[in-house]
């Protein structure tokens, strides 16, 4: 099942600027393309991708080739048995209207030009880390999206993205992009990236891997537990016939004092170190209950407590385990 995920950006302002120029580059080879294929299609040409993709080699020779086969990829959307206006025909008619003028021309004439030419696609690649020409990567704890914009020239685009519950894609696919980092076993994935209203947005689009539940209560379980003082995480492993086999913690101190995208990060490493134990054991994951978690009240002489539990928001970690254990075999 292929899913695709909605994401911003944030760039600094020269490298703005040289995104607008590679999606106006970009957008005018998908129209290029897309009138050649409606040409080759009337002639009946076979193998018509191999012909446009040599010309517009000859005519765009400083785009990067991957940027040109995905713009062939992106024009091969766009019906050829009715025309099609790029940046919208609705938007189109309206600009030929004589009444209009202004500020309201303007504002539709940029809207009309940020659909026409903000468009910048990269088809993804397992041979390529997942995405030769806009790749996905970690920088400092944070991610980022890495964006060709020549030979061996980048910029880097800080992703803006929160999962808004514990069943968004989203946890899964940061999941798969730990993992893949890890493990050097990348899947594809394609981006698309679109300007407007001056900003940037994106979505990536994947395979969602099905796997089989290799892992279930039968054979005991990995017992974990969230403790405030000190903050920790206790991991006690039990047969099913509730006998406790060994035991383990697994300090958060650490985490307390990072930012939160250097905190997201340290935890999906945390949820894969516990899944893999898991894995090594071959038991199922029990976690406690949330809500039963007792965080004090104001005036009870624990707000050291409270200020620790603040820094750790468990709820979140056990989002992030749930989607790796899901992923990795377990219900």
């Amino acid at each position: 099942m292929f899913v695709s995920l909605q994401f911003k950006l944030e760039l600094k302002k020269e490298d703005k600027e040289k995104l607008i120029k590679l999606m106006r580059k970009q957008s005018s080879v998908i129209r290029v393309a897309y009138n050649m294929l409606k040409e080759l299609e009337k002639e009946k040409t076979k193998n018509p991708h191999a012909q446009i993709y040599q010309r517009l080699r000859q005519l765009f020779p400083e785009l990067p080739t991957k940027y040109i086969d995905s713009a062939i990829y992106k024009a091969k959307q766009y019906p050829t048995d009715k025309p099609v206006v790029f940046g919208g025909k609705r938007l189109f008619e309206k600009l030929c209207e004589n009444h209009l003028s202004g500020k309201t021309r303007e504002k539709l004439k940029k809207q009309w030009r940020e659909l026409r030419q903000g468009t910048l696609i990269s088809i993804g690649s397992k041979a390529d880390k997942g995405n030769r020409l806009m790749r996905f990567e970690d920088l400092n704890g944070q991610l980022h999206l890495r964006i060709t914009t020549g030979n061996r020239e980048f910029i880097y685009a800080k992703v803006l993205r929160e999962p808004s519950n514990s069943k968004d894609k989203w946890l899964t696919f940061m999941t798969m992009l730990l993992e893949s980092w890890q493990t050097k076993s990348y899947f594809a994935y394609t981006v698309e990236l679109k300007l407007r209203e001056g900003e940037f947005y994106g979505s990536v689009s994947f395979e969602l891997p099905m796997p089989k539940v290799r892992y279930t209560k039968e054979n005991g379980v990995i017992a974990m537990d969230t403790n405030a003082s000190p903050i920790h995480l206790a991991i006690a492993e039990v047969s099913k016939t509730g006998e406790l086999l060994s035991y383990q913690t697994i300090s958060l101190h650490h985490l307390l004092g990072l930012s939160q995208n250097s905190k997201d990060h340290q935890e999906w490493i945390l949820a894969h170190q516990i899944v893999d134990l898991a894995i090594q054991k071959g038991k199922a994951i029990a976690i406690e209950n949330l809500k039963k978690l007792k965080r004090g009240s104001r005036g009870d002489g624990k707000a050291t407590l409270r200020k620790r539990l603040h820094h750790w928001n468990a709820k979140k970690f056990m989002q992030k385990l749930k989607r790796v254990a899901m992923l990795k075999g377990w219900k």
